[in-house]
């Protein structure tokens, strides 16, 4: 059975046993993680039986109008179950989202199958690399372009570092380049979630920080989830002024030399900018699809959007 249980009523332990056992477990999807990524602990949950399965609902409200949204910085959503969701299990757990929520966009995970969703469902793509061969055999599937680009940032007397204190000063340099683009729609509760998850991260042992400095000067850095079997490019930051140093190239290079042959898959977490994805694929990533969900009920928001613009 299926039921929708707030916030307070969650059993940590048991969700966290829901997530962890789950055909598509990540630390994203823990309790304390989901606190601190939707901020002062805003989000509900539908629960299967005791625990079986799991769908966290993060929930803002705007005009009095409540919402399911995705938070940022969170690379997967969805339902959390021992075994992959077919279709009619995907629908049962969206139908049971309470009618107070008049709007639902939810990402879901690649164990989710959601083709008899309602509304809109848009169809995201991520890329991930197999980190099982040697060097070598990775830096050959490299692009001839990224091999290029590798040269040519390894002759300008770069370094590459690991350091938990460069986390705020990672962010800074989102912020004062990339940030400052009318795409971003960060806000500053955004960036101090943000920071709040990577402290906790940190403390777990699971994030690697990771600079790239010019004459002694931060130009790139970027901050990697190690989850489980699986590494997330989270989040990065570089200086457009560097631009021509190629520090992005420098430091994903550096990073897949070190856990080349791990076995583990590195995530580059996705993006449907086609510039960007070129980037990911470059490198030898492949693309795999994450579905995105997004529906309104009875028209209600619609018109209620266009009432309030006419006042």
């Amino acid at each position: 059975m299926l039921r929708f249980v707030r916030h307070q009523d969650i059993d940590p332990e048991k969700w966290d046993d829901a997530v962890t056992t789950a055909s598509s477990p990540t630390l994203f999807a823990r309790y304390d993680m989901l606190d601190l990524l939707t901020g002062d602990a805003h989000w509900h949950a539908i629960v299967e039986d005791d625990y079986l399965a799991v769908m966290p609902l993060p929930y803002r409200s705007k005009w009095g109008i409540y919402y399911i949204y995705t938070p940022f910085f969170l690379p997967q959503m969805g339902i959390y179950a021992a075994q992959p969701t077919d279709a009619e299990k995907t629908l049962m757990f969206f139908n049971a989202i309470p009618k107070q929520f008049l709007q639902v966009d939810l990402l879901l995970n690649h164990h989710n199958t959601a083709s008899l969703l309602p509304g809109k469902r848009v169809n995201m793509t991520s890329h991930q690399l197999s980190l099982n061969d040697n060097y070598p055999h990775l830096y050959e599937k490299f692009s001839q372009n990224t091999r290029r680009n590798i040269k040519a940032a390894e002759k300008q007397n770069l370094t590459f570092e690991k350091n938990g204190a460069l986390v705020d000063e990672i962010i800074r340099l989102f912020r004062e380049n990339r940030g400052k683009e009318s795409a971003v729609h960060y806000r500053e509760r955004d960036y101090l979630n943000l920071s709040r998850a990577a402290e906790r991260f940190l403390q777990d042992g699971l994030l690697d920080v990771l600079g790239v400095r010019a004459a002694g000067k931060l130009i790139a850095g970027a901050l990697m989830v190690r989850d489980g079997q699986r590494i997330w490019f989270w989040f990065s930051g570089r200086d457009e002024n560097a631009a021509e140093c190629k520090p992005v190239f420098f430091l994903l290079n550096e990073y897949i030399k070190q856990y080349c042959g791990t076995g583990l898959v590195f995530d580059f977490n996705g993006s449907n900018n086609e510039n960007v994805a070129r980037l990911y694929r470059s490198f030898g990533g492949v693309p795999y699809p994450v579905a995105m969900t997004l529906f309104s009920r009875f028209g209600v928001v619609s018109a209620l959007k266009n009432l309030f613009a006419k006042k």
